[in-house]
């Protein structure tokens, strides 16, 4: 006869004597593939799981905001990606800046106001 290994308690991280059957745990299996699968069919955000950045105000056709000039190459794979998202009607600038934005946790960008009060 196998052993029962105890699985941790959601409730309690402290509580490991609780048992879970192969049914339970089949069931939260099934669960989180649906989770996963249902997150990945449903990209309603303009990056997938991303925030959108913040865009700027635009003043006599320019930007609010000090901008910057970049120039770089990318994994075949990404720039397929990125002109999937062009031909949905993103322009790159604001794919770029969304991405990176996210990679540095969300920072205030340069047009955006100081909370100083």
């Amino acid at each position: 006869m196998a052993k029962k290994r105890p699985v941790i308690n959601s409730k309690r991280l402290s509580d490991s004597s609780r048992f879970v059957t192969r049914e339970e745990l089949d069931q939260v299996i099934a669960s989180l593939k649906e989770t996963i699968s249902s997150l990945q069919n449903n990209q309603s955000d303009n990056l997938g799981y991303l925030q959108d950045a913040p865009r700027p105000k635009i003043f006599h056709k320019r930007k609010d905001g000090k901008r910057e000039k970049l120039s770089t190459t990318v994994d075949i794979v990404l720039f397929e990606l990125i002109k999937q998202r062009q031909q949905s009607g993103q322009q790159l600038s604001h794919i770029l800046d969304s991405a990176l934005w996210n990679y540095f946790g969300c920072p205030k960008l340069s047009f955006e106001a100081d909370d100083k009060d």
